[in-house]
């Protein structure tokens, strides 16, 4: 009989998304709750003319995108604050738009 002869693989490259560091449980939840609010700056777009829609999506991407990279929590938490501020003072603002171009408002 032969002796086995165990030859060592070289285990395959680790893959990029790998390399970083790992998210805390903190950061997995607030990455959440900031895809969600991004997704709900978006929906809110859908009432508007599209090229006011356009504008507005525009500057929501770049205000995230400018953040992206962001990776103290206390940053990104206040971050999401004033995100939601601002998404609330759109849809308020949006909200009398519409009221004040609203059919039964105008004289008969």
């Amino acid at each position: 009989m032969r002796p086995t002869v165990c030859l060592m693989h070289k285990a395959p490259p680790m893959p990029r998304f790998f390399k970083k560091e790992t998210l805390t449980l903190d950061h997995f939840l607030t990455r959440g709750r900031v895809i969600s609010l991004y997704r709900q700056i978006l929906r809110c777009t859908k009432g508007l003319d599209k090229s006011d829609a356009r504008e507005i999506r525009a500057w929501a991407r770049s205000d995230f995108e400018r953040s992206r990279h962001e990776v103290e929590l206390d940053k990104i938490k206040s971050l999401l604050s004033s995100g939601k501020h601002q998404m609330h003072t759109l849809q308020s603002s949006m909200m009398i738009a519409h009221a004040n171009n609203s059919p039964s408002d105008l004289p008969q």
